[in-house]
């Protein structure tokens, strides 16, 4: 009889645990909950521990993967990691960049910390124009891509300007030689900027 006692409490708890949906945010936060519904832009749910309470919302953009009580997982993010987002920003912006005034100049970027700096080089790898340090981490608004003839496109990402002295809100302006790529590096920083935003 006592053990009875002890193996239905057990026996419930497994099933609660079970029963359980994990979202992965991109910034890497976990929160084991009970879906609601998926919706094409947002993701309800309810909290695990408060059931009657409350539902909450989450736009998809800021959700990585979710883990479903059965163990099947949905990847909704392309970029599980800040590292994997800023690498493929670096090797497209590296590949495919140009200097806005100057066609004949390759870009060089590179991140220092959640600042992304892209220097302007010469044929011969030497810097021509050196670039100002901006924070992807606190991007105000990312403007639709600009296209131009010959597959040209702009990147318009209205953010903080990091000098010496001070911060201040700006425009980078990146060029780039190929529209796609041009879509590719726009989705990554969106990415990373919802990935290093935090609670």
């Amino acid at each position: 009889m006592k053990a009875g006692i002890y193996i239905v409490p057990l026996l419930l708890l497994g099933t609660f645990h079970y029963a359980q949906d994990k979202i992965s945010k991109k910034n890497g936060t976990e929160l084991e909950v009970k879906l609601i519904e998926i919706g094409p832009s947002n993701i309800t749910y309810k909290e695990l521990d408060n059931l009657d309470g409350p539902m909450h919302s989450l736009e998809k953009s800021e959700v990585y993967q979710i883990t479903y009580n059965n163990g099947k997982t949905e990847v909704l993010g392309k970029y599980k990691t800040a590292d994997e987002a800023k690498a493929l920003i670096i090797s497209k912006l590296n590949e495919y960049g140009i200097d806005r005034d100057r066609n004949d100049l390759s870009l060089d970027a590179s991140f220092e910390g959640d600042d992304i700096k892209i220097n302007s080089l010469n044929k011969k790898g030497k810097i021509i124009h050196e670039g100002d340090l901006w924070d992807l981490s606190k991007v105000v608004a990312f403007h639709n891509i600009s296209k131009r003839k010959d597959n040209i496109a702009y990147l318009n990402i209205v953010t903080y300007k990091i000098t010496s002295s001070k911060r201040e809100l700006g425009k980078l302006v990146i060029k780039i030689t190929d529209y796609e790529v041009a879509e590719a590096i726009l989705e990554a920083m969106k990415d990373l900027k919802t990935m290093l935003k935090k609670e």
